[in-house]
């Protein structure tokens, strides 16, 4: 078993079933289906609040939301930069699904042996191509997630990828609007505040996470 930290989308537990379970992803009126991890389509054991001590930051052109930017973590520890995450226990099998999922694929070469030893492993894919060990063990199992290797040029977040992050900061850690609001100028998301606080709100962004 694995501990998935996830600071991103995923953050929402119904978007992040999709990966395991399959269904769809609506935005703004495109559909985007997603195929269940076969092997094992179990929803996750445990679930739990996280801190991950390095820099988020938004990026890339992301086709699933409108070419806008999607979160990424530093690749080096910084004990002064504070990046709220959820905790997700899945299988190694769940884990592999999820990454090649992530990146188009519909399997990866993930050695889970080079990451143990090197506390990290090395891709050539296009977004997610970084998978970084941040704990050996954590409640008897290991902390893995994944960004990029590259300090990638920043690029605005749509509003609907703020909400799937946000649903995860309210549930899982308990913030409220205005320290969720905080939490992203802090990181640098360019939207008047007025207007995140608006995305916030329970007509335009209803929370559905039942854990």
């Amino acid at each position: 078993m694995i501990w998935y930290a996830c600071y991103g989308s995923n953050m929402d537990l119904q978007r992040f079933l999709i990966y395991l379970q399959g269904g769809e992803l609506e935005v703004n009126g495109v559909i985007k289906p997603y195929r269940r991890c076969d092997n094992d389509f179990e929803g996750p054991r445990e679930t739990e609040p996280y801190i991950i001590h390095r820099k988020l930051y938004f990026a890339k052109e992301s086709t699933t939301w409108n070419n806008h930017g999607v979160g990424f973590i530093s690749t080096k520890k910084d004990g002064r930069s504070l990046t709220y995450a959820r905790l997700y226990l899945i299988s190694e099998i769940q884990f592999r699904h999820l990454f090649a999922s992530e990146n188009g694929r519909k399997t990866t070469n993930i050695d889970f042996e080079v990451i143990n030893n090197f506390k990290f492993q090395d891709f050539d894919y296009n977004f997610y191509n970084r998978i970084i060990q941040l704990e050996d063990n954590y409640k008897g199992y290991p902390v893995l997630t994944f960004t990029n290797k590259e300090n990638l040029p920043p690029n605005n977040p749509m509003g609907r990828y703020l909400q799937l992050i946000s649903n995860g900061l309210d549930r899982v850690h308990q913030l409220n609007d205005n320290e969720i609001v905080a939490y992203f100028k802090k990181n640098n998301v360019k939207m008047p505040k007025s207007s995140l606080r608006k995305l916030l709100t329970v007509e335009n962004n209803p929370k559905n996470d039942s854990k």
